[in-house]
């Protein structure tokens, strides 16, 4: 039986142990972070469990951010010049950023408008092949998506400006995500937690797509006993700090307490969180951090009845994620995330004013969308204590990262990463394309999630 370690517990590489699994591997898994099952606190995880306890699957998840359009100096936007502040991106500490850095800020900004259109149509196909994989899932899987994982069918997209809600019905429309297109009134009516929203002009119109939700922190410790049943071996607590070379080839992996491990084959998933474990790959400085904040609010009545993805186009916090969930007593609630806070290569250089920023934009979203909802948090003194941050892992390209090295056995080291906003989203078809390439058969994401792409013509160097 081939041994396979993992680095990073985050959802993509749990759901990857699990495919090997299937597939016949010895899985062992390490992560520098406790055991999410314990109660330890969020700030002691990275972005699956650090976050708040909601996550995402649709057909348009992780789309390219590049804007389709040049300015006079030929970049396409400068999101990452711009403090939140100032309506951009970037909540790294002033002056803190370093050359690598600085150079992924410009190649996001120079990809030319139609390499964007087809990256965002390979991210698409990526979405399209995860849709059916998670449909197989959950019907092979079932007691992970229960009531227990807070599984949720369907969602609800709402939008504030009627062009750009036209715009997003043409782009559901023509990825086949559309189930239903709705008025105010109609949202209105099949959904009074909204009414009020729809009453005062604040919604334009919504979309119920193709999708689902999970509450991830349950759906993880599910997963993670799942694994542990199957086999698994998980370190907790146990920091990989270095890949170990031997002519060029892997020999093994370091961790910071002066162990070497070694097996057969190696997946590296380190999130926002491994730059210095990818020194010497193609990887290397490529994957960088972006912030995203979250609250969580009661369901108050009349609740809320299906997950939502809110659109406000212009807006600071111009896309939240609400997902329905549960607490700790079991009481309904609703837990919010939004924005874009650029880190660089540093999850921890957060300026925290520009994050405050983040958290006020969110908390005006919900107090125009859930009024009610957002005054009991508040008189509660729940909404401040509900605040959480996560550090997604971002590519400039807006790819994915997905990287094959050879190791002294004649094994592999791959390393993934890099999915935007669509880890959880894109993770069966990352588990997929892992046993591919570990059974060297060849798989889509082989070379369109390949660190290299366009390398030279597309100036995605980062050197």
């Amino acid at each position: 039986m081939e041994t396979v370690t993992l680095v990073g517990a985050g959802i993509v590489n749990l759901i990857t142990a699990l495919e090997l699994v299937r597939h016949g591997y010895e899985v062992t898994v390490c992560d520098r972070a406790p055991d999410p099952r314990s109660d330890a606190d969020w700030t002691a995880y990275g972005c699956t469990r650090g976050g708040g306890d909601g996550r995402m699957f649709t057909l348009t998840e992780a789309d390219s951010y590049h804007n389709r359009s040049w300015n006079p100096d030929g970049t396409s936007n400068r999101l990452l010049e711009r403090p939140v502040s100032d309506h951009g991106w970037l909540v790294a500490k002033p002056g803190s950023l370093t050359g690598p850095e600085l150079r992924w800020a410009a190649d996001f900004h120079r990809i030319p408008p139609g390499l964007a259109e087809i990256y965002n149509d390979d991210i698409f196909e990526v979405n399209r092949t995860a849709g059916d994989r998670w449909r197989e899932l959950v019907s092979d899987e079932p007691r992970l998506f229960s009531d227990d994982t807070g599984y949720a069918d369907g969602i609800l997209r709402l939008y504030t400006e009627s062009e750009y809600f036209q715009w997003h019905l043409r782009r559901n429309n023509r990825v086949g995500a559309t189930r239903r297109v709705l008025s105010p009134g109609e949202i209105a009516q099949d959904y009074p937690a909204l009414s009020a929203a729809c009453a005062d002009g604040t919604i334009a119109g919504g979309i119920e797509v193709v999708g689902f939700t999970v509450n991830i922190h349950r759906f993880v410790a599910r997963l993670v006993d799942s694994l542990e049943t199957a086999g698994v071996r998980f370190r907790w607590r146990t920091e990989i700090t270095a890949i170990r070379w031997a002519s060029g080839v892997v020999d093994g992996l370091d961790t910071a307490g002066g162990e070497t491990v070694q097996s057969h084959g190696y997946v590296l998933s380190p999130g926002a969180y491994g730059d210095e474990l990818l020194k010497g790959t193609q990887s290397h400085h490529r994957i960088q951090g972006m912030l995203g904040v979250w609250f969580t609010v009661p369901n108050v009545e009349p609740q809320l009845a299906r997950s939502l993805k809110i659109a406000r186009k212009g807006h600071r916090a111009e896309e939240t994620n609400v997902t329905l969930a549960k607490d700790a007593d079991g009481r309904p609630v609703l837990v919010c995330g939004s924005g874009y806070g650029w880190t660089g290569l540093n999850p921890g250089n957060i300026d925290s004013t520009e994050l405050d920023v983040l958290f006020d934009s969110l908390e005006d979203t919900l107090r125009r969308f859930f009024p009610e909802a957002h005054a009991a948090a508040r008189a509660a003194g729940t909404l401040d204590a509900s605040r959480q941050l996560c550090v997604r892992p971002w590519t400039a390209s807006c790819l994915g990262v997905f990287e094959r090295i050879a190791t002294a056995d004649g094994g592999s080291l791959i390393v993934t990463g890099g999915h935007n906003t669509g880890g959880f989203a894109q993770s069966p078809v990352v588990a997929e394309a892992v046993v591919a390439a570990f059974q060297r058969r060849p798989h889509m994401m082989h070379e369109r999630y390949d660190p290299r792409r366009y390398e030279g013509s597309a100036s995605l160097r980062m050197t």
